[in-house]
């Protein structure tokens, strides 16, 4: 996002909407037309195992969402290959690979009907008009006692930086803004901001680069566009394969499990007609999160999450195998907001971005 945008606009499905550049009426259009290209390697091979939700004994539904061929396919793709959605009655139609700009638009057009998100980016849509609600947890950073790999983001620094850690960095620069990989509001700058003040620096120094992927912040960086480069678990042993130095990670912010929360998400108006859809698809996700977390399926886990996206896989997300919604794990995100100036205060609470219909505490 262009330096100095801090202002998130979503008012209808028929109005413009200012994430990324996209506007919901022009991509009303396309979307109508079916969607992107679905290129995972392994997509075509999702429900080989044979699961069939009509042998369920239960009504079947199909929920539509996009191809999602990056690092927070691990749950859908063991809720396949584990027979989860089938067990629930579930049928997860795959309409295509989009960015992330796209996501929202296809939701509330209503080409499809769920997809995640971190809880900034919930809040964002919501403050800005759209009529979503999360209804159960995805992705948290993992406790202490979890093996460090499975935090939800690292940061890296070039050896050609000539610095070891984000002091040095931050003492080289003399006063220059600190480039990073993000778009605001996403995940990478929650946790930069967040940590660069844990750690006792200004966040005020981050300027942070919009890129489309994680592969292509690390390209960057590399060749010297970037200062930090932040990406996620499956690209960790590629970083440091590649000489990169960390210089801090989502532990660094001091927020615990709340640094990695996500949120499983529909329109208010689908929950409204499809109670019994959504109830089903939240009993096999967190199916799915649990048998992920579960350190016997670790391998199987990574293995299965690099078939299916076509590329090696290290190490996958840690997810939230707890009942509800904790408010610990979701405040965080929308006080970050509000520092930012994206939100005013007391703007939205927790309850304004989920339901507790499908996920009691």
């Amino acid at each position: 996002m262009a330096a100095g945008k801090k202002k998130w606009v979503i008012v209808s499905v028929i109005a413009a909407l200012v994430i990324g550049g996209i506007g919901v009426g022009s991509y009303l259009g396309q979307t109508k037309k079916g969607l992107g290209i679905q290129g995972a390697a392994g997509l075509s091979h999702l429900k080989d195992a044979g699961f069939d939700p009509a042998k369920s004994g239960k009504k079947v539904y199909t929920i539509k969402t996009d191809t999602k061929v990056n690092c927070s396919s691990t749950p859908w793709v063991i809720a396949e290959k584990k027979g989860f959605f089938a067990e629930e009655g579930i049928n997860v139609e795959y309409t295509g690979e989009l960015t992330q700009a796209q996501v929202l638009p296809s939701i509330l057009n209503g080409t499809n009907n769920v997809s995640s998100t971190h809880v900034n980016n919930i809040a964002t849509y919501i403050a800005g008009g759209a009529k979503i609600k999360g209804v159960t947890i995805g992705g948290v950073e993992p406790k202490p006692d979890v093996d460090e790999k499975y935090h939800h983001m690292k940061f890296y620094v070039s050896p050609k930086a000539g610095v070891s850690s984000l002091e040095e960095l931050i003492k080289k620069k003399k006063g220059e803004k600190i480039t990073i990989n993000g778009t605001v509001p996403s995940c990478t700058t929650f946790i930069a901001t967040n940590a660069f003040d844990h750690l006792g620096f200004s966040r005020d120094q981050i300027k942070f680069v919009a890129f489309e992927s994680d592969t292509a912040a690390l390209q960057a960086n590399q060749q010297g566009n970037i200062d930090i480069v932040g990406v996620h678990p499956p690209f960790y042993k590629l970083a440091k394969d590649s000489g990169l130095i960390e210089v801090f990670d989502t532990a660094d912010t001091g927020l615990g499990e709340a640094a990695g929360t996500t949120f499983y998400y529909f329109t208010d108006q689908f929950i409204k007609d499809n109670p019994e859809a959504v109830q089903g698809f939240v009993n096999a996700i967190k199916k799915a999160q649990d048998w992920i977390v579960n350190p016997a399926h670790e391998e199987e886990a990574i293995k299965l999450t690099g078939d299916y996206i076509g590329q090696p896989v290290n190490a996958v997300h840690y997810y939230y195998t707890g009942k509800g919604f904790q408010d610990k794990l979701i405040q965080p995100w929308i006080d970050d907001l509000v520092v930012s100036g994206a939100l005013k205060k007391d703007q939205l609470k927790v309850d304004d971005l989920i339901t507790t219909q499908f996920d009691p505490n």
